[in-house]
């Protein structure tokens, strides 16, 4: 009989070339190293190995030079409740299952124990194969693909320049920069959003204005904009939550009437449009990521897109440690930081939106089904899709409840899906109750009450491009009875 677990496991001394080899073969994106009585010594995923190739590793050396020592393991007697459990509390992958003397038993995954996940990269033949032939070159960092890359980003925003970077809050951060955003300025924008989008501010010491949000969009409200421009505003910062677009009439008009800048966190968006028009063209400024939940992914990464050429030229040389055009490598024009994008991330990413189209196609598909199939459910409100937003681009599908419901009734419903498998999650928590910005501004409770409301009422579900109709039911099916336990 066939042992699984052999087929994931190698010792100590084998080299991360072997080790990427056994990841790849099994398919599970992790290796389990071992010693000659299948002691657990360690782990190595995918992500350990790129990362070790990145810092300049060789493929030969020892295994044991990246694995992770003394990873999380579970017994032979977890419950699945408990493995469901671990996994959303470490936000680990897989879990090694071990007898009482540490030997390897068997090895859980998430994917196992979530019926449903959350979300799950679109990963096809054509991005290994991009990926493969990257790693087959001796140019792993600042080569042709991150020239290409930004080429076909700066195309598909309509944009006139664009510059890969590492995270989109790593662009966010460098377009702060690059704005002359600096202490003593004001930023106004949105506490319903990930709290990148207030961090960037807080990295050069701006300060972040917030104003509730639209009810309905869940974007920033342009009705409070105006109201809250001091002599010390410098820019408006807008969101475009879950993929839809803020209102872009109005915000312009504010920015342009009072000479501030604009910058758009396209982070969720990539490909919306506002009345035809693709939602990147607006600003000063904005900023595309690519995380693995995003519509399309680089594995980690983002694009700072912009029409101006002094703004893409400092975040050029700011990614590359501050380096200028034509200096050497030793040779720093200003402070700047590794915000880079690896060859293999861009290579990723230019197949990755090759695809674009039939992407945001298929999540609008996914999100039309689960629309068909909530239409009926009075306990809550399927998205709404402003009329000005013709092209929606569907991030996440993020249902509210009724106002009958409180948060705690919320928490439960989201306790009692993730105990069934299904990956759903609360979008967002508001960044400015998160403890260090109570701590640092004095917020409190009932600041801005539409974003507080809205936060504890809201349920993302799972929500991906391949996710089935079958999934689909089986979340509604769920959702439906964890309502009615509510």
């Amino acid at each position: 009989m066939t042992d699984p677990v052999a087929t994931i496991t190698i010792p100590p001394h084998a080299s991360i070339r072997e080790a990427l080899r056994t990841i790849d073969a099994s398919g599970l994106g992790i290796a389990l190293v071992v010693d000659g009585d299948r002691r657990l010594l360690g782990t190595v995923t995918d992500g350990d190995v790129r990362r070790a190739i990145l810092a300049g590793t060789e493929l030969d050396a020892a295994v044991s030079v990246v694995m992770t020592q003394d990873p999380v393991t579970g017994t032979e007697t977890v419950e699945l409740d408990e493995a469901r459990a671990l996994f959303f509390k470490t936000g680990l992958k897989h879990l090694p299952i071990v007898d009482d003397g540490g030997r390897v038993l068997d090895l859980l995954t998430v994917s196992e124990l979530l019926s449903v996940p959350l979300s799950n990269p679109d990963i096809t033949d054509r991005e290994i194969n991009a990926v493969l032939e990257v790693l087959r070159t001796p140019t792993l960092s600042l080569g042709p693909k991150l020239i290409e890359f930004e080429a076909r980003v700066a195309e598909f925003a309509q944009r006139e320049h664009a510059v890969a970077v590492n995270s989109g809050t790593s662009g966010l951060h460098l377009v702060v920069r690059a704005l002359g955003l600096t202490e003593g300025d004001e930023v106004i924008t949105t506490p319903f959003s990930f709290v990148a989008s207030a961090n960037c501010l807080l990295y050069e010491r701006v300060t972040p204005v917030f104003v509730d949000i639209d009810p309905k969009t869940f974007n920033i409200d342009p009705q409070l904009i105006e109201k809250a421009i001091t002599p010390r505003t410098r820019a408006i910062l807008a969101v475009e939550v879950f993929g839809q677009p803020v209102d872009y009439d109005a915000i312009v008009d504010v920015a342009t009437r009072h000479d501030i800048a604009l910058i758009t966190d396209c982070c969720e968006s990539i490909g919306a449009e506002f009345r035809d028009r693709r939602s990147s063209r607006f600003g000063d400024a904005g900023v595309f990521a690519f995380y693995p939940n995003k519509q399309i992914t680089t594995g980690e990464g983002g694009v700072i897109f912009t029409d101006y050429a002094d703004v893409a030229a400092l975040c050029r040389s700011m990614r590359n440690q501050g380096r200028g055009e034509g200096g050497g490598w030793l040779a720093h024009e200003r402070l700047g930081y590794n915000y880079r994008l690896s060859e293999v991330s861009c290579a990723m990413g230019i197949a990755q939106l090759d695809r674009i189209d039939e992407i945001l196609e298929s999540r609008q598909a996914v999100a039309n089904v689960y629309t068909e199939l909530l239409a009926d459910v009075e306990e809550l409100e399927v998205p709404y899709v402003d009329p000005a937003t013709t092209r929606m681009s569907w991030f996440v599908y993020v249902v509210r409840l009724a106002d009958r419901f409180t948060r705690d009734d919320r928490d439960n419903v989201l306790r009692e899906l993730r105990s069934r498998g299904i990956g759903a999650s609360n979008y967002f928590p508001p960044i400015h109750l998160q403890p260090f910005y109570r701590s640092q501004f004095g917020f409190q409770e009932g600041d801005f009450p539409v974003t507080e409301r809205t936060s504890s009422s809201t349920i993302a579900l799972p929500f991906h491009n391949r996710i089935s109709q079958t999934d689909c039911e089986v979340v509604v099916a769920h959702l439906r009875s964890a309502l009615r336990e509510a």
